[in-house]
């Protein structure tokens, strides 16, 4: 017995150090969240909204949360990227456009009215008959046709929008490239059962902590972007010019998905009293991974879908590519916009739309 109680006492300690240790830890970590989020009420509070942009989601792994704010972001009563709510009842004589996409459309790297749905809605309303139109932007990080579709089907009854604005065909490979990460072969499963329509709900947003806490936000978007950079820095690999034919991305299930899909949304917006208009997006013209997985390919793609489908495009790719200043009109990813890209992208949304009949958008064409 002698010699077991220096034992237990010991045992004893260490315990009582790890619980203690513990507390410290946990208490250091909740006066951080804490003054996280402090720091970002006071720099980013917005009266009558709630930090945080996204809530958990059984179909989607996550979605927006009506009436929240992030540090450059502010959602409606829908959950949509725009500061004014939507109304029960759409002003009379006015158009609603709802915009769907990912965050092309989101424009994570804007603040919210720089975004370009609220700058195509700033360029329509000093015009005669649109002083109340409203453009929606619907737009969600990561988000594929997929995510879009199923996301339009919750949203487009409750908004009763005139147009639809389709903007897609960018994130089809994240999400193939999820799908196999998470179940290798479900490319192939999917496409012998022909299950369209399937979204990818791993996205990062999806993390339960990474909705939830402010102190898990800074360390993705500032601490570890910064060991990042000087990684990269430090060890630098040259860019990879041939595509990888094995990549997901190239998967057959991808592109017959996007047809059945796309063809499945636009169905469901006429069925929804809407006019879609699907938009041939630019980009910055350089070699980068939207030229090389196969972005313009989904692109086109979905062009001669519209035209198939007897839908509207709106072509700013070609106003793009003729723009003198085009790489400035796009961050490094190649097809964010920068505010002269969202700029150039409302100005010919606003063209198509004005060039709608009447009865189709909702409201009289302006002079």
């Amino acid at each position: 017995m002698s010699r077991t109680v220096p034992i237990l006492t010991l045992r004893k300690k260490f315990l009582f150090a790890a619980i203690a240790i513990s507390i410290i830890i946990f208490g250091l970590l909740l006066a951080g969240e804490i003054a996280a989020r402090v720091v970002m009420h006071i720099k980013h509070g917005v009266p009558g909204k709630s930090y945080g942009i996204y809530v958990g989601d059984s179909e989607l792994g996550a979605t927006h949360r009506p009436h929240g704010y992030n540090s450059n972001s502010i959602l409606n009563n829908f959950g949509l990227r725009n500061r004014e709510d939507v109304p029960d009842i759409k002003p009379p004589g006015s158009t609603r456009i709802y915009c769907s996409g990912g965050s092309t459309t989101f424009c994570y790297n804007l603040e919210t009215d720089d975004a370009w749905p609220t700058v195509l809605q700033n360029k329509l309303r000093p015009l005669p008959g649109h002083e109340k139109d409203q453009v929606l932007n619907g737009g969600q990080i990561c988000f594929s046709l997929c995510h879009e579709f199923i996301l339009g089907k919750r949203l487009i009854p409750k908004l009763k929008p005139d147009v639809v604005v389709i903007f897609t065909g960018v994130n089809e490979g994240m999400s193939a490239e999820q799908f196999e990460n998470n179940e290798p072969g479900a490319l192939d499963r999917l496409l012998k059962e022909k299950k369209w329509g399937e979204p990818a709900k791993k996205l990062d947003q999806a993390r339960f902590w990474k909705r939830n806490s402010a102190l898990v936000r800074v360390w993705d978007y500032y601490i570890k972007r910064m060991f990042e950079q000087q990684a990269t820095a430090a060890y630098h690999v040259e860019d990879i010019v041939e595509r990888p034919v094995n990549h997901p991305s190239q998967h057959p299930y991808v592109m017959a998905n996007l047809d059945h899909s796309l063809r499945a949304y636009i169905a469901f917006i006429r069925e929804q009293g809407a006019t879609p208009v699907v938009l041939r997006f630019g980009d910055n013209g350089d070699n980068d991974w939207y030229k090389r997985f196969g972005i313009r390919e989904w692109r086109e793609r979905a062009v001669q879908i519209a035209h198939e489908e007897g839908v509207a495009v709106c072509d700013a790719a070609s106003v793009i590519e003729a723009h003198p200043k085009r790489k400035e009109c796009f961050i490094s990813s190649g097809v964010h916009v920068t505010s002269l890209g969202a700029d150039v992208m409302a100005e010919e949304l606003k063209k198509t739309l004005l060039a709608l009949p009447a009865s189709k958008s909702g409201a009289p064409a302006a002079p």
